[in-house]
């Protein structure tokens, strides 16, 4: 259970830094637990993620491929362009 909580945290804190959107607790273990159920799928299926933007709090919705997102739960550090 703590590798998921950090998983979990480490979701947040790139949503926060690299989109600058905050995404609620459940919706970062919702998504961790959905990328570890997609193991035979192609990695560059994009995900649609809502969150709130961090400055004017209205909600804010980004696509994020699963490659990245399976490298972010591993805690390897990734980098949007």
């Amino acid at each position: 259970m703590e590798r998921e909580g950090e998983e979990v945290d480490r979701l947040m804190r790139h949503f926060r830094r690299e989109y600058q959107i905050v995404i609620t607790e459940r919706t970062a273990h919702r998504l961790a637990e959905t990328v570890r159920n997609m193991r035979c799928v192609d990695p560059s299926i994009q995900l649609g993620v809502t969150g709130s933007d961090e400055a004017a709090l209205i909600p804010r919705r980004v696509d994020v491929t699963v490659a990245d997102l399976r490298t972010i739960l591993r805690g390897r550090r990734t980098h949007v362009a």
